[in-house]
């Protein structure tokens, strides 16, 4: 059975980094890992916040974790109510995870906005045990060492990017399509509090 057992939509808070730089560096880390990746990734540049979970649909029965609306008010009231004020993320460097390749993104916010939108959730709601801030550049389309990855993108640079985040997205995208595009569920403007 497949994870989201019958639920067409996964839930996702993502800061929006979607700008032309950020669009051309994911292009020159995708054009550089070439036939390691998939060939087809149309998400938009995004770091994710905190996975949500599946979009609850009757008569499903999903082994992934589902996020309710209530819960998702829950979480805007509170990003609402943290008081944290817009800001910027810095986009330098690169690394990869065991799936994925990724530029590095660094704002000290994005690890105080997980930590409120993770509070109520299983750990299983995590794909990963450790939030590491990123933009997802693909997924790789063969079984290939880290080590082969690193050597690839030996010498790959960019230049250092700074994107101003002014809200939080809950983004929602087809389960059965990881390469998907992103759609906007919801925006919470962030506004600091005086």
């Amino acid at each position: 059975m497949d994870w989201h057992g019958g639920c067409r939509h996964a839930l996702v808070w993502v800061a929006d980094v979607d700008t032309p730089e950020v669009r051309e560096a994911v292009a020159a880390m995708r054009d550089r890992l070439g036939h390691l990746l998939l060939p087809r990734y149309d998400r938009q540049p995004h770091v994710t916040v905190a996975f949500g979970g599946l979009a609850p649909v009757a008569g499903a029965t999903p082994t992934g974790v589902l996020y309710p609306p209530d819960l998702a008010d829950l979480h805007a009231a509170r990003v609402r109510d943290l008081g944290v004020a817009p800001f910027t993320v810095r986009i330098s460097g690169w690394d990869t995870f065991t799936t994925t390749p990724y530029l590095a993104v660094e704002a000290p916010q994005l690890a105080v906005l997980h930590e409120a939108l993770i509070r109520e959730r299983p750990r299983t709601a995590d794909f990963a045990p450790t939030y590491v801030t990123h933009v997802t550049t693909g997924h790789y389309a063969v079984s290939v060492p880290v080590e082969d990855v690193r050597r690839r993108l030996e010498g790959f640079q960019f230049p250092d990017l700074e994107v101003p985040v002014g809200h939080l997205t809950l983004a929602s995208y087809e389960t059965h399509d990881i390469a998907g595009r992103l759609s906007v569920a919801r925006i919470v403007e962030l506004v600091e509090t005086p």
